[in-house]
């Protein structure tokens, strides 16, 4: 006796069409049933991809690895919602190509069936894609915050951290700590580059660590709504920040910020460690996000990786005679 439950190698790989095929030559009720069934879920899987493509997503996260988890998921999930009602197009098929069930009766129940999976199918994957989206990094009022977006100034986490480099490695003496260390707090507050604060001209405020200003005379500056962690939750609010001439400006203005405040004393104590160095400042108020240490370490050791390999190509480069 053939198994109603379905094989998700059948029916959420496109290789299970010819089973479908087979299935369908029968022209059984029982085999028109799982027919229409497993092309549902292929409908599912679909639909799902669809709405993962119209999101972004965040660099960060956005790596094959997650992808490959995401699309298991996916997988999984149409199978979920195929075997418990789907989405009402099976029962549709079946009454279509001469299943017994009433037609009224069907489209009905397709429609009721539907927009409750709609509905599921939509919370499930809001709550998987939620970590993969950029989230402000809020701070306290002395220092930092999460930011606005504005134009992209890096097509990609490889250029970021290679521009970033040379101004990182001095920001990172001056510290004491790495170079990787510096530019993990400016990836994971602009999201690799691509959610810079915006000047008042139009352009780039250049303010990759989301550094308030707090001088109201400056004109290094520029008002902007942004969010922050206020009592467990997020808040919009207005904020003045600070802008720079370049990248490099705002990275060497990250140093001198660590280094005059007094609350990050106990950070440049342990600097020489930077996984500790980012842990102190995030206890020093760096930012109020209370995932924020786990998150910049994570950016951290994979900006490691990148410079590492960085340095394995430039030592394994040919060599030119100069003439």
């Amino acid at each position: 006796m053939q198994s109603n439950t379905l094989d998700a190698s059948v029916y959420t790989d496109f290789q299970g069409l010819g089973q479908l095929k087979a299935d369908a030559a029968r022209q059984t009720e029982s085999s028109l049933h799982q027919a229409a069934q497993q092309f549902e879920a292929l409908f599912i899987q679909s639909m799902l991809k669809s709405m993962r493509s119209a999101s972004p997503g965040d660099p960060l996260v956005n790596s094959d690895q997650v992808k490959l988890y995401q699309d298991m998921m996916d997988k999984q999930l149409s199978i979920e919602m195929a075997e418990n009602g789907g989405i009402g197009i099976a029962a549709i098929i079946e009454q279509q190509l001469g299943g017994s069930q009433d037609s009224e009766q069907t489209d009905r129940s397709a429609n009721t069936t539907f927009e409750r999976s709609i509905a599921f199918a939509t919370q499930l994957w809001q709550s998987s894609t939620s970590d993969a989206k950029a989230k402000p990094q809020a701070a306290d009022s002395n220092g930092v915050t999460g930011v606005t977006q504005s134009r992209a100034l890096w097509d990609s986490p490889e250029s970021f951290v290679q521009s970033l480099l040379p101004a990182a490695r001095r920001a990172a003496k001056a510290l004491g700590t790495e170079p990787e260390a510096v530019i993990a707090v400016a990836a994971l507050e602009t999201g690799w580059g691509k959610h810079v604060i915006p000047g008042s001209n139009g352009l780039s405020s250049h303010n990759l660590f989301g550094i308030k200003s707090t001088d109201p005379e400056s004109e290094n500056r520029v008002s902007v709504t942004t969010l922050e962690f206020q009592q467990g939750a997020l808040q919009k609010v207005q904020q003045p920040f600070r802008t720079y001439s370049s990248p490099g400006a705002a990275v060497a203005d990250f140093a001198n910020f660590i280094n005059e405040n007094p609350r990050y004393g106990e950070a440049l104590k342990k600097a020489d460690d930077p996984e500790t160095f980012l842990q102190e400042i995030h206890k020093a108020g760096y930012a109020t996000d209370p995932d924020y240490t786990g998150k910049v370490v994570a950016v951290m050791r994979q900006i490691q990786r990148m410079t590492q390999g960085s340095i394995a190509v430039a030592d394994n480069s040919p060599q030119k005679t100069r003439i």
